[in-house]
């Protein structure tokens, strides 16, 4: 874990598991070829961000580390639901494509809270907007998508895509690159069982 005195891009995450990005894997793939508007998130960075810190100091990592497992371990785990592919945000233009969550976004929302709370000690900034559970799958690069792929969230708007149990959160490093961002686990923190 880097302990170096230049600020690092960080957040807090967890994971949509295994079963979900099984389920998943088929119809982002068909989405995928509906438009070349949208740049599209690499099955590897799936993920729901549980707090985004921002820059903070790299200085300051092993303490938000020990943070967010202090925090994590007096939350409990929970379940998360997802179903259907939406835009985001629904009835404007959207600025991302997500996949839904449709139940247990309580938890993370309680989780996210707990941890909005704490990361005031260093100095990041409170999230001011309420908390929207969602698993980014594209941001959209502008207008004119096709009616193919409208149709085809349409069709996917109640498609069931699983169940993940969240037994833990992830610290990331996020490095933004011209291809696209990369994200390095920095600390786990595991949730109270």
């Amino acid at each position: 874990m880097s302990t170096s005195l230049h600020q690092i891009r960080a957040f807090v995450a967890v994971d949509v598991g295994p079963d979900v990005r099984t389920a998943l894997r088929p119809v982002f793939e068909r989405l995928r070829k509906t438009s070349s508007k949208i740049r599209w998130v690499p099955e590897q960075n799936w993920h729901l961000t549980a707090k985004f810190l921002g820059d903070v100091e790299g200085s300051q990592i092993a303490e938000i580390a020990k943070a967010v497992q202090e925090e994590a371990a007096e939350h409990p785990a929970f379940d998360l639901e997802f179903r259907g592919l939406k835009p985001f945000p629904p009835n404007r233009e959207p600025r991302i494509i997500a996949l839904d969550v449709v139940s247990g976004q309580e938890a993370l929302a309680s989780f996210h809270q707990r941890l909005d709370q704490r990361m005031r000690d260093f100095g990041v900034a409170p999230e001011h907007r309420r908390f929207l559970a969602h698993l980014t799958l594209g941001r959209v690069k502008g207008t004119g998508n096709t009616q193919r792929f409208w149709d085809f969230i349409g069709e996917n708007a109640a498609t069931d895509f699983g169940v993940a149990q969240v037994t833990q959160a992830v610290l990331y490093q996020s490095h933004l690159r011209p291809e696209g961002a990369q994200y390095i686990p920095l600390a786990q923190a595991s949730l109270k069982q």
